[in-house]
């Protein structure tokens, strides 16, 4: 039995998205806490000659998600940061860190700060403006049709089979049962059914197809989309007031700020040559 989800996205903004958005989603989200820019560090303590100053140790305490209000506290976890130094500048630590397992881990958080720093900067350098906020708020409720739907469908993988159902439906035939007898989408252990939900939840063809019947009708045309051909059941609907913009100012600002994110990965994408490596040693190059 394929896998096959209609659903495009839930009330909550989150949506499939492509690659690059993909994955300024995740820099976004987890872009940790900084401690305060500073212009100026104080030396604490010089290891060797090397010196561990106070923005180490502010650092050090935002990585480790600790940050003791005690003197006590504070001189035991400076004594923690001194040792990874002094480990790290020992020669058994410089032998360890020309290691190809350490080198490696060492590009890799490397890499995840510089560009954890970069999405800080890129988000800093373009405040979302109330303009763009109240445009998508419009875009995401109040331009809907301000309904929900409940529905079941049947999932069929081609259009002749979608009308022989219909066919079924015309003559008595429980939608229910020939959900469970005949689909091929995983709602077919319910009887079909979907639930409730919003027009903006489901791919665009199902949606307008669901929008256009009555309640307790059923298609009588198969309705084709990406995963194949349905036929659908709507049992209700119902008035859906908008959420509050306050309530979602959050969930519009972080979704602005992940689009832009993503567009300034796409253009450095676009400016990268990128080898996907074979098992043979050759490459694809985009």
């Amino acid at each position: 039995m394929r896998s096959v989800r209609i659903r495009k996205h839930h009330r909550s903004i989150t949506r499939r998205l492509p690659v690059a958005l993909a994955l300024a989603v995740g820099l976004v989200a987890n872009v940790p806490a900084e401690p305060t820019p500073q212009t100026t560090s104080q030396t604490l303590v010089k290891v060797d000659d090397f010196a561990v100053t106070d923005l180490h140790f502010a650092l050090f305490a935002s990585q480790t998600g600790r940050n003791p209000s005690g003197t006590e506290g504070q001189v035991r976890l400076l004594n923690e940061l001194v040792n990874h130094f002094m480990i790290a500048k020992s020669p058994e630590g410089r032998a360890l860190a020309e290691t190809p397992e350490v080198m490696a881990a060492l590009e890799v958080a490397q890499a995840r700060l510089v560009a954890q720093a970069f999405i800080r900067a890129e988000i800093a350098a373009t405040p979302i403006d109330e303009g763009e906020l109240r445009a998508l708020y419009d875009e995401r409720y109040t331009e809907s049709d301000g309904k929900e739907y409940k529905a079941r469908h049947i999932l069929l993988d081609d259009e002749q089979s979608a009308r022989e159902v219909i066919a079924e439906l015309e003559s008595g035939a429980d939608f229910a049962e020939l959900a469970r007898e005949r689909s091929t989408g995983p709602s077919k252990t319910s009887g079909g059914d979907l639930g409730w939900f919003e027009p903006g939840q489901m791919v665009a063809p199902f949606a307008a197809a669901t929008a256009r019947l009555a309640d307790g009708s059923y298609s009588k045309d198969p309705v084709q989309t990406q995963f194949g051909w349905h036929v659908i059941l709507r049992e209700a609907s119902r008035d859906v007031a908008p959420p509050d913009f306050d309530a979602v100012r959050d969930e519009l600002i972080l979704e602005l700020q992940q689009q832009r994110v993503a567009d300034v990965i796409t253009r450095i994408r676009n400016d990268t040559r990128i080898e996907i490596q074979s098992a043979e040693g050759t490459s694809d190059g985009s």
